[in-house]
């Protein structure tokens, strides 16, 4: 068979999938990492299989969310833990489990919204600035646009100042006559609109003066929640440009502004506040992968020093979040050697990673197989036979034996390679695995 008549035979791996294996698709990861976008009815299936990490992930989310109820106030909510394993142990994965099961809490006391960022960066201002891209720069412009709202109504002076500036123009006047107490928002959806509605009509000189002093006001409103007038500057600029993605939106969202260093609490506490009220949250979680990557050679010492001192500075000063973060083992090291204080507070649960073994690899081969099966009450690993599995765990590299990464990569080619080389009726086992592995060890 030449190499094209060979390449049209793959599209008949699906039928081979179904009819001989019940499978819709081939359900491992190919590359043997999880994929973040996968959705809720997947991670749900892929949970972690030790039931020690199981039972500390429950307990964490618990005591996160429900035992600060009842108190008259909470300035005090943070909690932290750490899922701890190592490269292909399944950290990623765990966050995914994590964010579900925060997403789909059905409870009507809590409601807990949940950002995932999948690097650090290199200064804390970029952990922030992911978590503000997380939100997306239309609902961030809503959030604020509504905060300038609700200052309006609470400065009514301000608001009538503003209504007294469209009288020469009734047909954009910003509230119908018989409102007695109006309503901005009802009227006005955004900045734009509000700007047509006080410049209609006036002079050049008498614009400018209007825009200045709405700036004022907008950045006076933004001071309130931010606390920093630097920031609320930044705000203001991220709503006035209604037109696509503002400069101020990539300042804030890359984390590569000196005027914005070390005003990372003012940012978060910001963040929370807007989300909590603007959507009705009760908590803000932020799951943080691969936080080793702020230990790596490639940052300066200076550069982890100012990293981690201004963590730790965040979490002292703004306590109203929680935060989940996946790292090495050795990373963890790493940072208690830096800052104890750090390390003491941001560990304090770990969900410990460990090498599969038999029993396990066989669970996790049975999550996986279940997200694909025709008949969803076959709970059974074929077509692996159990010869198959104790096999690949038998690899003699001592990075490679039990990592998750490498086994479910193993396990999406040889079920590949099965539809093309098995008869019908023969099962992945032990000589099959022998046949293929020195290929994935290459």
């Amino acid at each position: 068979m030449n190499i094209i008549d060979r390449l049209n035979s793959v599209e008949t791996q699906k039928t081979v999938l179904k009819e001989r294996y019940g499978l819709e698709y081939n359900p491992f990861p190919r590359s043997g990492i999880a994929i973040i976008s996968e959705s809720d009815k997947i991670v749900e299936k892929l949970m972690p299989v030790d039931e020690e990490a199981l039972n500390t992930i429950f307990n964490f989310i618990s005591d996160a969310l429900f035992a600060h109820q009842g108190q008259p106030e909470t300035p005090d909510k943070y909690m932290s833990m750490i899922v701890r394993g190592e490269y292909g142990s399944g950290k990623t994965q765990t966050l995914m489990y994590i964010r579900y099961l925060l997403k789909n809490l059905k409870n009507e006391a809590v409601k807990p919204y949940v950002v995932y960022i999948d690097n650090p960066g290199q200064k804390l201002a970029e952990l922030i600035g992911g978590v503000i891209s997380q939100i997306g720069v239309e609902n961030f412009r809503k959030y604020l646009w509504n905060i300038f709202m609700e200052y309006l109504d609470r400065h009514q002076d301000v608001k009538q100042s503003l209504i007294s500036t469209t009288s020469t123009s009734p047909s954009l006047s910003l509230f119908d006559d018989d409102d007695i107490i109006p309503s901005l928002s009802a009227n006005i959806q955004n900045y734009k609109e509000l700007v047509d509605a006080i410049t209609t009509g006036k002079s050049a000189t008498e614009k400018k003066q209007l825009l200045q002093t709405l700036k004022g006001h907008m950045i006076n409103s933004y001071t309130e929640e931010t606390e920093s007038p630097v920031v609320a500057t930044y705000f203001y600029d991220v709503v006035s440009d209604t037109i696509g993605i503002s400069k101020s939106w990539d300042m804030l969202t890359s984390g590569n502004v000196k005027e914005l260093d070390k005003r990372e609490v003012n940012i978060l506490k910001a963040i929370v506040n807007i989300v909590c009220k603007q959507l009705g949250y009760t908590d803000f979680f932020i799951l943080i992968d691969e936080f080793e990557e702020i230990t790596a050679e490639r940052l300066k010492r200076t550069d982890i020093d100012n990293y981690l001192r201004n963590l730790r500075l965040l979490i002292d000063r703004e306590k109203n979040w929680c935060s989940v973060f996946a790292m090495t083992g050795k990373a963890l090291d790493i940072i208690e050697s830096y800052s104890p204080p750090l390390a003491g507070r941001i560990k304090g649960s770990i969900v410990e990673l460990k090498p599969l073994n038999e029993e396990s690899f066989k669970q996790v081969v049975q999550n996986y197989l279940a997200v694909a099966r025709v008949d969803e009450k076959n709970d059974s690993i074929e077509p692996f036979e159990e010869s198959a599995l104790d096999e690949m765990l038998q690899v003699k590299n001592t990075q490679l034996k039990g990592s998750p990464r490498f086994l479910l990569k193993m396990c999406y080619q040889l079920l590949q390679r099965a539809t093309s080389e098995l008869s019908e009726g023969a099962k992945i086992d032990r000589d099959f695995v022998k046949k293929h592995i020195d290929e994935f060890l290459k």
